[in-house]
């Protein structure tokens, strides 16, 4: 349908208005995202704030640099004072504790039990090139203190000290054992005077690796519970008598030629590997005895061992024991679950594993080894004694073949060895029991261990 002129002349108006409406609207647009113009104090302003930060900015570079070379100035300084104190600690033996070595060690705040003030307790101070510590007398809190890698020869300051609780001097130059005496009040230095010492609270004690040659009389350390002497020149056990708390003992790598000196003390841990021990002695007067190290020394037989009952680990790797059957010397003791023979001539004999299990059936662990259940069953077969297949066996080949002799295609173990306890008495009650074959293959029974019990 064809448009009139006038409706003609209408549109081209909308057209035009509608065209004129986008480009105000385009218009105006941009002028909202236009930034309003700065002045010229605005401008200069902002050139001046920019010109500021920019001064602090390289001024703080420059202050973070000064810093660095200072710091690395102090820092130089500080190793050439420690390089000279190395070179001075050479040149005389050691150094001398000073203050500021001592508050470089500190640590472990906490209050003091009479006075309430904090203190600190634990000095840690190992590896300092140290000759004397004089100083550490100022300390009178301190419990814990560790003087270890040093070349201290003197003890004698630690007597300022009543509340030690853990020692460690190894790796020094002491001659003389704890050579130092905490002072103890009594009827004319009672508290009421000031004098709040009980005596030495020293619990554990480490002064291994040193130049003793003798234990000298610990009894005012009557509190020590861990005492470990190890790489010294000890060549005797003594001055321990009066230790009535003492559990763990280390004198390994000593010269010790006889176990001694420790009737009734309760210890747990002993330790005397790498010794000139020939026998063990003594032993049956540690009735808490439960760990014990003997390994490395001449040991030959295990006689003194039957009365430690409560034996759960024992040592005795590098010896001299020759025969399997010295083992039975620790039959009766039940608790005992680890046992290292290992580097001894008795541990190259055929079915060395086997035999010793047989006569020690508790074991767990054997020269370093796990027992396995099927090792404990070879092991109560290898003889065919009671509680064996032999008579299964037996029974099997009644059943099978009743008018056949019994014939053993696995005969049991030959022992060549002899008998190491019971004595006479068990040799005549296996003359008694071997005709009616209750005795195989010189292995005791239960019939004669009944036997033997009863004589």
């Amino acid at each position: 349908m064809a448009m009139t002129e006038e409706e003609e002349m209408h549109s081209k108006a909308m057209k035009i208005q509608a065209i004129a409406r986008g480009r105000k609207q385009r218009r105006g647009d941009r002028s909202k995202k236009r930034p309003p113009k700065k002045t010229e104090e605005e401008l200069a302003a902002a050139k001046l704030q920019a010109m500021q930060r920019g001064k602090l900015g390289r001024q703080k570079v420059k202050d973070m640099q000064e810093q660095k070379l200072a710091a690395a100035r102090i820092q130089s300084i500080h190793r050439g004072r420690g390089a000279r104190r190395s070179v001075e600690a050479k040149k005389s033996g050691g150094l001398i504790l000073e203050l500021r070595d001592v508050r470089k060690g500190l640590s472990q705040l906490a209050r003091n039990p009479f006075t309430l003030k904090h203190s600190f307790v634990s000095l840690q101070l190992p590896g300092s090139s140290l000759k004397e510590m004089e100083v550490i007398s100022n300390f009178p809190n301190l419990q814990e203190v560790n003087l270890s890698e040093n070349s201290i020869s003197d003890l004698s300051p630690l007597a300022k000290l009543p509340y030690l609780l853990k020692l460690d001097c190894s790796k020094n130059a002491l001659t003389e054992c704890l050579d130092y005496d905490v002072p103890i009040c009594d009827e004319e230095n009672r508290l009421a005077d000031g004098e709040h010492s009980i005596g030495s609270m020293l619990h554990e004690a480490k002064c291994s690796f040193n130049e003793i040659e003798s234990i000298r009389d610990l009894s005012g350390h009557r509190f020590l519970h861990t005492l470990d002497l190890g790489n010294n020149k000890i060549s005797k056990i003594d001055g321990l008598q009066n230790l009535g708390m003492l559990t763990t003992l280390i004198l390994s790598n000593n010269k010790i030629g006889r176990i001694e000196g420790l009737e009734g003390l309760p210890i747990i841990n002993l330790n005397l590997e790498c010794n000139l021990l020939t026998s063990i002695d003594n032993l049956d007067k540690l009735p808490r005895l439960e760990k014990l190290y003997l390994n490395d020394n001449k040991i030959e037989t295990l006689k003194g061992l039957p009365e430690c009952l409560n034996l759960r680990e024992v040592d005795l790797g590098n010896n001299e024991i020759k025969v399997i059957r010295q083992v039975e010397f620790l039959a009766k003791i039940s608790k005992l679950a680890q046992l290292n023979l290992k580097g001894n001539d008795c541990s190259k004999l055929e079915f060395y594993r086997l035999r010793v299990m047989s006569r020690l059936s508790g074991l767990a662990v054997l020269d370093g080894e796990d027992v396995s259940a099927e090792e404990k069953v070879k092991a109560v077969n290898l003889y065919g004694g009671e509680g064996s297949d032999l008579a299964n066996r037996k029974a099997t080949w009644a059943a099978c073949f009743p008018d056949q002799e019994f014939v053993d295609f696995l005969p049991s173990f030959q022992e060549d060895e002899e008998d190491m306890v019971g004595g006479e008495e068990k040799k005549e009650a296996e003359l008694e029991l071997g005709a009616s074959g209750t005795f195989v293959d010189g292995v005791m029974s239960a019939a004669i261990s009944s036997v033997v019990s009863s004589a």
